[in-house]
């Protein structure tokens, strides 16, 4: 059995000389292939010098197609250099064998004149024109300067005739103008493994006063109670589908990439807009905030700034926590950055801390048109609310309906998960708002 032979067309340079070897190479595994079916020698050693062979020649192959393909291209660039560069046919004006075309030269800038300036400006017809008798009979013109080629029959190409020089388009890709997703950033999130979250809340504590706890000496005790109620939070399918076809995603280099980065925006633009009003109502089985959260503060006699404090005071003395989060639409915002005091000084310091964070108060100010307008939602979203995800966000290429014959693909986004309101009263909205 002969042993495995080391490349030798790493070092040939020329298509011929490596059609050559190609051609050598193919010979000489047809060859071995004969001599090892007369001995009946295949073993793992003949199969394994086969295989060697095969992708020796089948790297000498993808040389060669290489070299072709750049050897096709050089010759045609070759053909049009040498069209470029033979002059076109004269033809020239029938008076006297014809002449060259004449470009006349004004300062700096060059002009070619067309037939009708030629006639006029001769000499023969500007004699004519005198009051001479004898200038009242017929008369001929010769032009020796008119060119056809560059005077009548070739038009000047401008970018004002629609010779527009070849403008190739960038990689640049303008999305279309969409808010930014922000409020889910703010909530604790976890994994789930349940397509429903049930926790546990309590709804009784305290049934009398404090006072009642203090009893006088050789008196009966206070009896406290405590209530639980079960509470349900249904997991929703969040998704999004776009198809697209083969040739794009081939043809364009990284469409598919900004196709699925688009598709996670839309994704989070729908999960903010269920966070904040979703029905609970299949098929949006997630109730939002603007739904659940019952407490509310109108604006009433209130400026905005006022009613918003007003809120926060709420969340602190019925929710009895810190809240830590104001969601605003941004027209609503605009009368409280703009309040300026009799003196004409802004009259609130809305404040931006190192982390580039927008704060009213000293609470978080999300500005969304996700809300809806002239309402605001102020609570402790970082202890009193909770996204459980029974699916991270997923991104899946396949074949629908009938993809497969008109060579599309489609591209599905899709998510799962849950809205928990722990304590209603730790949020408070804030209605009737000036823009």
């Amino acid at each position: 059995m002969e042993p495995a032979q080391v490349s030798t067309f790493e070092n040939l340079k020329d298509v011929k000389s490596l059609a050559g070897w190609v051609a050598e190479k193919n010979e000489e595994i047809q060859r071995f292939i004969k001599g090892t079916d007369k001995t009946g020698e295949w073993d793992d050693m003949a199969v394994g010098i086969l295989q060697t062979k095969t992708k020796e020649l089948e790297a000498g192959q993808k040389k060669l197609t290489q070299y072709q393909q750049k050897e096709d291209i050089y010759n045609k660039l070759v053909e049009q250099k040498k069209d470029l560069s033979e002059p076109a046919p004269h033809v020239p004006f029938e008076n006297n064998g014809g002449a060259p075309a004449v470009t006349e030269t004004n300062g700096s800038n060059n002009s070619v004149k067309s037939l009708g300036e030629l006639f006029t400006e001769n000499k023969t017809y500007k004699s004519f024109g005198s009051h001479e008798e004898n200038n009242k009979g017929p008369f001929s013109i010769s032009i020796p300067d008119f060119d056809y080629r560059q005077n009548a029959l070739k038009t000047v190409m401008t970018t004002a005739a629609g010779w527009a020089p070849a403008n190739p388009r960038t990689n640049t890709m303008i999305p279309f103008a969409q808010r930014q997703p922000r409020l889910a950033d703010i909530i604790p999130t976890s994994p789930t493994q349940n397509t429903s979250v049930f926790y546990m809340t309590e709804t009784t504590a305290l049934a009398g006063t404090n006072a009642q706890v203090v009893t006088a000496e050789n008196s009966a005790k206070f009896q406290n109670t405590l209530a639980f109620t079960q509470v349900e939070s249904k997991v929703t399918l969040i998704a999004t589908w776009l198809p697209v076809t083969l040739q794009q995603l081939d043809d364009v280099p990284g469409i598919q990439e900004v196709i699925n980065n688009r598709m996670t925006t839309f994704l989070q633009l729908k999960e903010e807009d269920v966070l904040l009003t979703g029905t609970g109502v299949a098929p949006i089985n997630i109730s939002g905030f603007l739904v659940q959260v019952t407490q509310t503060q109108a604006l009433g006699a209130d400026t905005n700034i006022d009613a918003i404090f007003r809120a926060i005071q709420k969340v602190r003395t019925v929710g009895f926590t810190e809240p830590d989060t104001i969601v605003m639409h941004p027209n609503n915002f605009t009368p409280i950055a703009l309040y300026k005091s009799n003196t004409g000084e802004f009259g609130f310091n809305v404040t931006v801390d190192n982390a580039g964070v927008t704060r009213l108060f000293g609470k978080i100010l999300i500005l969304t048109p996700a809300i809806t307008a002239n309402t605001a939602l102020v609570g402790d979203f970082a202890n009193f609310s909770h996204i459980s995800k029974k699916m991270g966000l997923t991104i899946t290429v396949g074949l629908n309906s009938d993809d497969f014959t008109l060579n599309k693909r489609t591209i599905l986004a899709e998510m799962r998960e849950s809205l928990e309101i722990y304590r209603i009263n730790a949020f408070c909205t804030v209605t009737g708002l000036a823009a």
